[in-house]
């Protein structure tokens, strides 16, 4: 009897082994996208001998707090609508549409499909349009996606150790052999800081809540129901992610700041990653960053858009067909994938900047959220946020240096990107003492006796 008893438990702890590296390794290749390959390299090279501290602001913003968003959206229900629950309703559903559409077919995916273009095919294929490209990655993409229980299966088991191994190739022959000297930044300033703003770009603090909701899904499919056990095995696959993405991220890094002797101060974010591949590999560099790109989009492009289809079909109460959003996400992805990569970003760059902070506030209130009684916090603290960066927005736009010049000298934290952060702290503190001495709003004991929440 004591004998079976041991089986059994060996047996469950080796399945849940296999199942949270499985899902771990398919979180990382998600998040580790067009994006995300980009950023590091740049930041080592303008870094140069301090890219250690570029790369420690820079993984604070991206992995940690995206691991993060995962962990306590799972906490809080395991949907995108359940992290902004406690300012309101129709706020928690229009966060939830406005994030999935930014971070699915208006931006993030089609820069995938644009991206792979521009790195992988146009200097290998110069005479391939971008419609065939387009054409081919997103068939792949809508292949993958119809086939939606084995889409973490196929991107863990298959497409990221394929990632991972041509990735650490490249990192190990660096550290190794080092194509260059480290030398002194080529931009001034606190590097640290530099490389946090640079994290924000790669948007993976508001792709997670979306990516908790598949990868709960994912466990709850294999046999995870209950919310202790999801909300543990995500835990668990956050880790995994975390390790993974320290390493590329450091490696990538590193790699950068290696090449400061072999590019001009002007050279571009892809220029350096392409540049990089070819100093270190030759003639097969072109190559191997080509397969890199490919992975690393194609596997973003399937898990973001596996989630819009979940979160579309859910909101809905099943009317609208999982299928059909799929393919008119897809549809409308091709039409904005044939704008450039430069051309996707900007416009998509005034909207980042007012949500993101957003996004961060509310990640990390809700990673104290039984501490925080009063409703009314949660509200003055995004009001806070959300009129801030909406000035700075509107002040740089409407090029209003004067205005701007005033906001850095008089709002901490300003200067640095971060001038939301004390309106957030001020308008939540006046916000939840009115909640508590007038008693308006909701409390925390209100949401829970309508929720079913695992609150570890």
């Amino acid at each position: 009897m004591v004998a079976g008893v041991i089986i059994r438990k060996g047996v469950m702890m080796k399945r849940q082994y296999r199942d949270s590296m499985t899902v771990g390794f398919a979180l990382f290749a998600i998040f580790f996208g067009a994006g995300n390959l980009i950023f590091p390299p740049y930041l080592g090279f303008s870094a140069g001998r301090d890219w250690l501290s570029a790369t420690g602001g820079f993984l604070l913003t991206d992995p940690f707090l995206a691991i993060l968003t995962v962990v306590v959206t799972t906490k809080l229900g395991g949907r995108i609508d359940d992290i902004g629950r406690r300012v309101g309703v129709n706020f928690a559903k229009g966060l939830g549409v406005l994030t999935i559409l930014l971070i699915t077919s208006l931006v993030a995916v089609p820069r995938t499909a644009a991206t792979v273009h521009e790195i992988a095919i146009a200097p290998n294929f110069p005479g391939i349009s971008p419609v065939w490209t387009s054409i081919i990655f997103f068939s792949l993409t809508m292949y993958f996606v119809f086939n939606e229980g084995r889409v973490i299966d196929f991107i863990g088991n298959f497409l990221t150790p394929m990632l991972l191994i041509t990735l650490a190739i490249f990192i190990i022959r660096v550290v190794f052999n080092p194509p260059g000297e480290l030398s002194a930044p080529i931009v001034e300033g606190n590097q640290f800081i530099r490389g946090f703003m640079e994290g924000y770009q790669t948007m993976d603090a508001l792709a997670a809540p979306l990516m908790a909701g598949i990868v709960v899904t994912d466990f709850v499919r294999r046999g995870y129901g209950h919310p202790e056990q999801s909300y543990h095995m995500v835990k668990k696959a956050g880790y995994i992610a975390l390790a993974l993405l320290i390493f590329v991220y450091s490696g990538l890094t590193y790699i950068g700041a290696t090449m400061g002797s072999h590019f001009p101060a002007s050279v571009t974010r892809v220029e350096i990653l392409l540049g990089s591949f070819l100093q270190v590999f030759g003639g097969m560099g072109a190559v191997l960053i080509a397969l890199i790109v490919t992975l690393a989009c194609l596997t973003t492009s399937v898990g973001l858009t596996a989630t819009c289809g979940d979160f579309f079909h859910s909101i809905s109460n099943g009317r609208l067909s999982y299928k059909a959003i799929v393919l008119l996400s897809l549809v409308v992805s091709f039409l904005i994938s044939l704008f450039t990569v430069d051309e996707i970003i900007i416009y998509a760059g005034p909207i980042l900047e007012v949500i993101y902070p957003v996004m961060i506030t509310l990640v990390l209130l809700s990673a104290v959220d039984r501490f925080i009684i009063y409703d009314m916090t949660y509200i003055g603290a995004v009001t806070g946020v959300l009129l801030m960066s909406i000035i700075e927005v509107v002040s740089r736009l409407l090029d209003w240096t004067g205005f701007s010049q005033w906001l850095d000298h008089w709002i901490p934290l300003a200067s640095i990107g971060l001038a939301w952060v004390m309106p957030a702290i001020i308008l939540g503190t006046v916000f939840g003492l009115i909640g508590k001495y007038a008693a308006v709003g909701k409390r925390l004991a209100d949401h829970n006796e309508v929720h079913t929440v695992y609150r570890a």
